[in-house]
């Protein structure tokens, strides 16, 4: 069983905001292309697709119903990362289960920082 647990918590997706996929340097809200990634703790990471969406972020406000149907693009996806979230994308995020960062820089230091979270949080389990 624990075996079991171990595997589904260290194979995830993330998906980061990007606007070259070298580093994390869009607002969630206002980034209309994330590179998703399939992470596994024990193994390392690859890209898996370069996934188009439609921004949210109209002159700094959103759409409730925007915003929510935002959030169901990433329901495949364990984490969002971006360089801003702003509290109404964080809290919907949250209310689907995906545990959003804000980590400006190299995508690659984005998802270290994302694995050695989810190795710490996986103590927790």
């Amino acid at each position: 069983m624990a075996d079991a647990e171990k595997s589904s918590n260290s194979k995830y997706r993330v998906a980061l905001a990007s606007s070259d996929g070298e580093s994390v340097n869009i607002h969630y809200g206002k980034c209309n292309l994330f590179y998703i990634y399939a992470i596994d703790d024990d193994v390392g990471y690859d890209l898996i697709e370069k996934r188009s969406v439609t921004s949210v972020c109209q002159d700094g406000s959103h759409v409730k119903s925007a915003m929510e149907e935002s959030v169901k693009q990433f329901l495949d996806c364990k984490y969002v990362v971006a360089s801003r979230i702003g509290p109404g994308a964080a809290q919907a995020l949250t209310s689907e289960g995906i545990i959003s960062m804000e980590l400006p820089g190299s995508i690659d230091d984005a998802i270290l920082k994302v694995w050695k979270y989810n190795r710490v949080q996986g103590l927790f389990d």
